[in-house]
């Protein structure tokens, strides 16, 4: 059984896993520290996204461990996984948009007891584009500000782990830079962050470290910046 460094908030040992009877996972690694912000890049079909849904418990794990503060959570139910400290931003469908932005906060909350005022008060501080907007249906909202109520929805919880698949997929360039800039911001309040991301330049600049993965096995792992200066990582999956 892994041992989980106490820096560490996540640590993904070895993880095989997939949809089905087949595997998609092939002995996948990876490790979040405390206020890290972690990227996970590589080709389409690489296992990104599906590295992301094994630790929230949404396909079957057939080995190895994944440590979330020192306990193994593999098998674990997300509801479970979500009690335990860790929250999920799906890449679509994740708002409610025949409910208001407040509302979609609210409905984060429904693990708290009591009043949850103060939750909401922390989520518009750290985008105050939805305190503004936060009687709007969340469907009536530009792409960049629905991800920001999915965000916000899942820190209404105030989780030590936040799971980001795909966070600025179809958003333009001033949102990919703004989500991009209040995910450091939800880091420097405290919380660890995975995030999935295809555009791998920008991600890669803006981490702390990142793991490249292809055919659903570790290939390159390291500090950001030395990823982005990487030639081979750079010709091979960052577009040259």
């Amino acid at each position: 059984m892994l041992q989980k460094a106490t820096s560490h908030v996540l640590a993904m040992q070895e993880v095989r896993g997939g949809y089905g009877d087949a595997d998609i996972l092939h002995g996948v690694s990876i490790e979040v520290a405390e206020k890290e912000i972690v990227v996970i890049v590589g080709p389409n079909g690489a296992g990104k996204s599906t590295a992301m849904k094994a630790i929230f418990g949404l396909l079957k794990v057939r080995g190895g461990s994944i440590m979330v503060d020192g306990t193994d959570i593999a098998g674990w139910t997300p509801n479970r996984i979500v009690q335990h400290g860790v929250c999920y931003v799906p890449q679509v469908n994740n708002v409610f948009r025949e409910m208001t932005v407040h509302e979609n906060l609210e409905m984060g909350a429904f693990l708290n007891k009591g009043d949850f005022t103060e939750a909401c008060d922390r989520v518009y501080a750290l985008f105050p584009d939805l305190r503004e907007r936060r009687r709007a249906l969340a469907g009536n909202l530009s792409g960049g500000q629905r991800q920001m109520v999915a965000m916000g929805r899942a820190l209404m919880l105030s989780p030590k782990l936040l799971l980001l698949d795909e966070p600025t997929a179809g958003l333009s360039p001033k949102y990919m830079e703004q989500i991009f800039e209040i995910t450091r911001g939800v880091r420097d309040s405290g919380v660890s962050i995975l995030l999935v991301e295809q555009h791998a330049k920008q991600a890669l600049a803006f981490a702390d470290r990142g793991y490249v993965l292809a055919a659903g096995q570790n290939r390159h792992e390291g500090r950001a910046a030395d990823l982005l200066a990487d030639q081979e990582v750079a010709e091979m999956f960052l577009g040259g």
